[in-house]
């Protein structure tokens, strides 16, 4: 497996499931935001689109599906990953390629640049949004996806037990920051006109929505359990996998919790 600085597997590979199914979950709000950048950008016609940090590519297929005259480069530092977008590929206007986002892209001149779920596990963050300022035109867009530094709010007693673990991981990891610090970085890097909003989904609860949310927290914690005690030492083994089964015992009815994420959008200058 490549390695790669993906804090929650050795490589990207290792949860693989898990951001499947955050694509199908973030799927319709990810399309109303992009269409948001797409008019920011006044981007019409045969527009060019860098999705940088692709993994697999969902999301640069879904662009090119849904703008058949956009020409879709989707970028990612995990081989493995972008072989995988290739062999998923069905849009004649989508291509991938194997990129580090610390590193200065080589080619292209982009109207709309997309950051899904990405800054938040590199170190250089300013390097990062530097690399796509140079490669937008004047007037591009950028649109980022983050997360706060209190994702998920849920009042179950292993879930609060595990809550202030989970922050301290986000915090040594370098994945916290983006509600006080994105704004800065991006004015660094030459980004103006910046608006962030907040997507919040209900987690557990009675809802056909809250119940896939919560299908969702359990991928993560799933996910999570190699970091929080493999890595980082943050609680013994045993106590994590009791509490794990405690949260997949006993989904919470009423009142359910929430998940939330952050969605930004700019101009270059």
């Amino acid at each position: 497996m490549d390695e790669s600085p993906y804090v929650f597997g050795h490589a990207i590979d290792d949860d693989r499931q898990r951001l499947e199914y955050q694509y199908t979950l973030l799927r319709e709000d990810f399309d109303t935001w992009f269409d948001q950048g797409v008019r920011l950008a006044g981007a019409t016609g045969d527009f060019e689109v860098l999705d940088l940090g692709c993994g697999e590519g969902q999301y640069s297929r879904e662009i090119a599906r849904r703008y058949p005259r956009a020409r879709v480069l989707g970028a990612d530092v995990n081989p493995t990953a972008i072989a995988a977008a290739r062999a998923a590929a069905t849009e004649p206007n989508v291509r991938f390629v194997v990129h580090d986002a610390t590193e200065p892209l080589p080619e292209g001149r982009f109207d709309i640049a997309v950051g899904w779920l990405m800054l938040m596990y590199l170190r250089d963050r300013a390097g990062a949004l530097a690399n796509l300022a140079s490669v937008l035109r004047p007037g591009g867009g950028v649109l980022l996806g983050t997360s706060p530094d209190e994702p998920i709010l849920l009042d179950h007693p292993s879930a609060v037990r595990l809550r202030p673990l989970g922050r301290e991981l986000f915090e040594r990891a370098g994945m916290t920051g983006f509600e006080d610090g994105l704004d800065g970085l991006l004015a660094g890097a030459g980004f103006t006109e910046v608006r962030t909003g907040s997507l919040t989904y209900p987690l557990g609860g009675t809802s056909p929505e809250g119940r896939r949310w919560y299908r969702y927290f359990l991928m993560s914690n799933a996910v999570a359990r190699r970091p929080m005690v493999d890595l980082f030492g943050l609680m013994d083994g045993a106590e994590y996998d009791a509490h794990f089964a405690a949260l997949a015992a006993a989904p919470p009815v009423d009142p359910p919790g929430s998940v939330r994420f952050l969605v930004t959008l700019a101009r270059r200058a």
